[in-house]
Protein backbone atom coordinates (compact mmCIF):
# COMPACT_ATOMS: atom_id res chain seq x y z
CA UNK A 1 0.00 0.00 0.00
CA UNK A 2 2.03 3.11 -1.17
CA UNK A 3 0.40 7.12 0.27
CA UNK A 4 2.38 9.85 -1.03
CA UNK A 5 5.71 8.95 0.45
CA UNK A 6 4.58 6.32 2.83
CA UNK A 7 4.94 2.49 1.88
CA UNK A 8 3.13 -0.03 4.21
CA UNK A 9 4.22 -3.70 3.39
CA UNK A 10 1.66 -6.48 5.40
CA UNK A 11 1.07 -10.41 4.91
CA UNK A 12 0.20 -12.85 7.40
CA UNK A 13 3.04 -14.71 8.14
CA UNK A 14 7.20 -13.90 8.16
CA UNK A 15 7.80 -15.46 5.11
CA UNK A 16 5.49 -14.00 3.10
CA UNK A 17 6.42 -10.99 3.91
CA UNK A 18 10.08 -11.27 3.58
CA UNK A 19 9.24 -11.87 -0.15
CA UNK A 20 6.70 -9.28 -0.08
CA UNK A 21 9.72 -6.42 1.47
CA UNK A 22 12.33 -7.85 -1.47
CA UNK A 23 10.14 -7.11 -4.09
CA UNK A 24 9.40 -3.90 -2.86
CA UNK A 25 12.80 -2.86 -2.25
CA UNK A 26 13.65 -4.30 -5.36
CA UNK A 27 11.42 -2.41 -7.02
CA UNK A 28 12.80 1.01 -5.66
CA UNK A 29 16.21 0.27 -6.49
CA UNK A 30 15.15 0.20 -10.08
CA UNK A 31 13.78 3.04 -10.25
CA UNK A 32 16.40 4.39 -8.08
CA UNK A 33 14.31 5.58 -5.31
CA UNK A 34 15.63 5.81 -1.91
CA UNK A 35 14.04 5.39 1.28
CA UNK A 36 15.58 6.90 5.10
CA UNK A 37 16.20 3.81 7.96
CA UNK A 38 15.52 6.21 10.13
CA UNK A 39 11.91 6.70 9.30
CA UNK A 40 11.59 2.95 8.65
CA UNK A 41 10.27 0.22 10.87
CA UNK A 42 10.36 -3.72 9.76
CA UNK A 43 8.62 -6.72 10.45
CA UNK A 44 6.43 -4.54 13.51
CA UNK A 45 3.04 -6.17 14.16
CA UNK A 46 1.07 -2.66 14.51
CA UNK A 47 1.50 0.85 13.02
CA UNK A 48 -0.42 4.15 13.39
CA UNK A 49 -1.13 5.40 9.93
CA UNK A 50 -3.35 8.23 8.75
CA UNK A 51 -4.99 8.29 12.52
CA UNK A 52 -5.05 4.75 11.96
CA UNK A 53 -4.24 1.97 13.83
CA UNK A 54 -3.46 -1.20 11.86
CA UNK A 55 -2.70 -3.95 13.45
CA UNK A 56 -2.84 -8.31 13.20
CA UNK A 57 -6.63 -7.17 14.83
CA UNK A 58 -7.53 -5.04 11.92
CA UNK A 59 -7.58 -1.53 11.34
CA UNK A 60 -8.86 1.00 14.29
CA UNK A 61 -9.75 4.50 14.73
CA UNK A 62 -7.02 6.21 17.17
CA UNK A 63 -9.01 7.23 20.23
CA UNK A 64 -7.84 10.77 19.57
CA UNK A 65 -9.77 10.53 16.61
CA UNK A 66 -12.88 9.67 17.76
CA UNK A 67 -12.62 12.22 20.84
CA UNK A 68 -12.32 14.93 18.61
CA UNK A 69 -15.68 13.66 16.65
CA UNK A 70 -17.50 13.70 19.74
CA UNK A 71 -16.15 16.89 21.00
Amino acid sequence: MVYLNNIIVYSNNYKAHTHYMRMVLERLREYKLYINLKKCSFYITSINFLGFIISVNGVLIKKSRVDAIRE
